[in-house]
């Protein structure tokens, strides 16, 4: 079934993604075990709408130099103008691969609050995407099934989908950081 922008987000979406403290001390190469993001808790606690965010592959070139990148310089305008509490930024890579992808993003930028939180999860064997109508087959690429390149906000007291934006070429016209600043939500 297809996700649509005005409807309901799905109940029981689990992606698993590794905290990330770079204010730690501990070694960077440190990486513990996978957790559950249990998106309905997630949105009943959050303060604001939840961005997610997909890309094909992390440490892809569009993905780590075009995509990402722009929402993590804009963290404080997301937050003020979108009323954005959280960015999630899911792959089908496993959370490992994502845990090091959001370290060394994350590197790039100062984060100053006020600031959504941010996770990099991973939407294991594109499950959420398949689901929703949202994967891609890559397999051309030797990539295999992955989640499609796309953006989605939603409300979280009320779960309603209020943005979707799913790239149908090459680029970041509609899952890109314009395109959240430019929506309506």
């Amino acid at each position: 079934m297809a996700l649509k922008q005005g409807e309901t987000f799905p109940k029981d979406v689990v992606f698993k993604y590794i905290p990330i403290d770079l204010n730690s001390k501990q070694d960077p190469l440190a990486c513990e075990q996978p957790i559950l993001l249990k998106l309905d808790k997630h949105l009943e606690e959050t303060d604001g709408n939840t961005l997610i965010v997909s890309v094909p592959g992390a440490f892809t070139p569009t993905c780590t130099e075009n995509h990402i990148p722009p929402f993590l310089k804009n963290l404080t305008k997301l937050k003020n103008e979108k009323n954005i509490g959280s960015i999630i930024v899911i792959s089908a890579n496993d959370a490992f691969v994502l845990n090091a992808w959001g370290k060394l993003l994350l590197s790039t930028v100062k984060v100053t609050e006020p600031a959504p939180k941010i996770f990099f999860a991973s939407d294991g064997n594109a499950a959420f995407s398949k689901e929703n109508d949202l994967s891609v087959d890559a397999s051309a690429n030797g990539m295999g099934i992955r989640s499609a390149r796309y953006a989605i906000v939603v409300e979280a007291k009320t779960r309603k989908t209020l943005y979707l934006g799913k790239e149908i070429e090459r680029g970041v016209k509609f899952s890109g950081i314009d395109a959240i600043l430019q929506a309506k939500l």
